[in-house]
């Protein structure tokens, strides 16, 4: 992951975005410009003390409904993400990849711009397997799919279609965030 051309493709995808300055999200962005730079071994799950992640909620604009899956380990329902992996050519092309690896769906939509930022600390499995404590400095955005569409699962996480309107279960802040900012997007 220290190829200096696909650590330069990811920066240059970091610094093409411009991003609004409310609720701390400009000072995120320019955070997380400064770690890729200083630490281009970030975008590796190798750099157990914090590395970039790609996430995207799924939402149906039809039904007004969002997807999210059951995190096997943390226990809580999120959004489709998961670490940048080497076959990765951007942010939005790992988590187009973690939205159809985890929700089985293939016509995906990931928005071009990402919807937020959000750094977390989080138990993470390391690059060796064992689980230790790191940071993960997520790249979050909205996806959009058709929930009648053909859906194909290779994954086992359990996975659910939530109407934005109804009663949703607890959700991490970050998640409420993002279902936040589809309702807006949805005008609801």
């Amino acid at each position: 992951m220290r190829d200096p051309a696909r650590v330069e493709q990811f920066a240059g995808e970091l610094n093409g975005w411009s991003v609004a300055p409310s609720g701390g999200q400009r000072a995120l962005h320019d955070e997380y410009r400064q770690l890729l730079e200083r630490e281009p071994s970030s975008l590796s799950r190798e750099r157990e003390q914090g590395h970039f992640t790609a996430s995207a909620l799924m939402i149906d604009p039809l039904r007004a409904n969002v997807l999210l899956v059951m995190h096997p380990r943390v226990k809580r329902w999120l959004q489709m993400g998961g670490h940048i992996e080497p076959g990765d050519i951007s942010f939005r092309d790992a988590a187009l990849r973690e939205c159809i690896e985890e929700s089985g769906y293939r016509e995906i939509e990931v928005q071009s711009m990402p919807a937020r930022f959000d750094r977390h600390d989080v138990p993470c499995k390391s690059a060796r397997g064992e689980v230790v404590q790191s940071v993960h400095w997520d790249v979050q955005f909205l996806a959009i799919v058709d929930s009648q569409s053909e859906c194909i699962l290779t994954e086992d996480a359990p996975t659910r279609w939530w109407d934005l309107e109804s009663a949703m279960p607890e959700l991490d802040y970050s998640v409420k965030q993002l279902i936040d900012i589809a309702r807006q997007a949805l005008q609801l």
